[in-house]
């Protein structure tokens, strides 16, 4: 498993958790490509060669694979490294995408390297390893589509590798034995169903290539959209601000214009209100071109500017699950911190309680503000709120008006798509978004 703060003189082999304990799976289905060998191996068993379909059904702590037996812990091993290559590898079925989010589907994937399959908290675990560059071959084609120009991908493939190695996160229990999982928590991999000779052209391209910044791989956060400002990273995360992980309008430097930080309530109006001349704005690229560079478990929308609008008893039915309010009406949202970006990072809300009081709460953190405003996720903090009033002056109804999707910090992936399909190129798209990281090979 990757080590933070360490920088790899050869490429790592990495562990991606593909099946999680969390999605409390107990039957996995894979199927073995014909034109490849493999081996099926457990505890008691060893050196099987067969040709899939393969069903791994849980039984309490043990795993029964149909037709070959029970045991603890299965691994299916490739007998000899192959190219990689479009829906190349082992397919599994059912496997999911965008865990926790409103879009959450599943999917089938196509994965190369080597499976472990095991059961952890009482359910089973599903991992895949495999060499670092294979795993970045898949990477930027699961964010965004392999339609994306060349510049966009290998932008994209140098930020994930960067992240990666940084391994600052760790999101996961270390005890499960994966450096990352498979999903938007970390960075989305859907295997090889996604590539073109294009797209892996693009990420060889990059081979071995990370972002420093005083002799640190950078921790490369990016973001759907920043709505045409990006944000600082301890707004979002907390802790020690990085230089190279600042607030600044996602547009030429030529035309960028005076606001540098949306730092009162009528400028976040006026942004979101308007399309500033922004690389991910809709001016760059209109709404209805969009779909096709998108992955292909995004939603097709509006993610520069959009509105979600609910009514007084939906507000407050919303409210009353994610914040236990157990509030009469919800009368008003007071934003009372933001981040340079516009995004909310403390937000009042009142209401009227069971009692028929005025009250308020306090919402902390991009994050948990954008799960109480959602059934599921909302697609940003950079928001502001407006109301229609009854006679008596209680909101009948609540939209609210935002920009961008996700935290709005670091690459901005339809920005990014922006300045390459305006002939920007690769160096120049990583540096607008990591200012003074250098880009350099750390392996060959």
């Amino acid at each position: 498993m990757l080590q933070t703060d360490t920088i790899p003189k050869i490429e790592p082999n990495i562990r991606v958790g593909i099946i999680l304990p969390e999605d409390k799976i107990s039957r996995i289905e894979v199927e073995i490509p014909a034109d490849e060998n493999y081996t099926l191996r457990s505890e008691s068993i060893n050196n099987i060669f067969k040709k899939g379909p393969f069903v791994f059904q849980q039984e309490e702590k043990k795993i029964y694979c149909e037709g070959m037996g029970i045991d603890t812990t299965w691994k299916i091993s490739a007998t000899q490294a192959s190219p990689i290559k479009p829906a190349g590898g082992i397919k599994v079925s059912g496997v999911p995408a965008g865990r926790g989010f409103h879009w959450q589907k599943f999917i089938d994937v196509y994965l190369p390297g080597n499976l472990e399959i095991s059961v952890q908290d009482g359910h089973l675990l599903l991992i895949n390893e495999l060499p670092l560059e294979r795993y970045l071959n898949c990477v930027a084609t699961a964010e965004m589509s392999a339609r994306c120009p060349a510049a966009f991908l290998e932008a994209q493939t140098i930020a994930a590798r960067s992240w990666m190695l940084a391994n600052v996160e760790q999101k996961h229990l270390r005890r499960y034995g994966f450096d990352v999982c498979n999903d938007d928590c970390c960075q989305r991999y859907q295997g090889t169903g996604n590539l073109t000779a294009p797209s892996i052209q693009a990420a060889a391209n990059t081979r071995g290539q990370v972002l420093l910044f005083q002799d640190r791989i950078c921790d490369s956060r990016y973001s759907k959209s920043c709505g045409g400002m990006s944000e600082r990273f301890s707004t979002i995360w907390g802790g020690q601000d990085h230089d190279y992980l600042q607030i600044r309008p996602d547009s030429d430097p030529a035309v960028a214009g005076a606001i540098n930080e949306l730092d009162s309530e009528q400028k976040v109006i006026d942004w979101i209100n308007h399309t500033p001349l922004s690389f991910c704005s809709s001016s760059t690229i209109p709404e209805k071109e969009l779909k096709k560079y998108l992955g292909n478990v995004d939603e097709e929308g509006k993610y520069f500017r959009w509105q979600v609008v609910y009514s007084q008893q939906e507000m407050c039915s919303l409210l009353n699950v994610k914040l236990n309010l157990k509030a009469k009406s919800i009368l008003d949202f007071v934003p009372l911190q933001r981040g340079g970006s516009g995004r909310i990072i403390r937000l009042q809300v009142k209401y009227i309680d069971a009692s028929g009081k005025v009250s308020t709460t306090i919402v902390q953190r991009d994050v948990q503000i954008r799960r109480a405003l959602h059934q599921g996720f909302l697609f940003s903090s950079c928001i502001y709120f407006s109301s229609k009033k009854s006679k008596d002056n209680i909101p009948v109804q609540f939209t609210i008006h935002g920009a961008g999707w996700g935290h709005g910090v670091g690459l901005c992936q339809i920005g990014a798509l922006g300045m390459a399909l305006r002939g920007y190129q690769t160096k120049e798209i990583v540096k607008h978004y990591y200012s003074g990281s250098r880009l350099t090979t750390i392996y060959k």
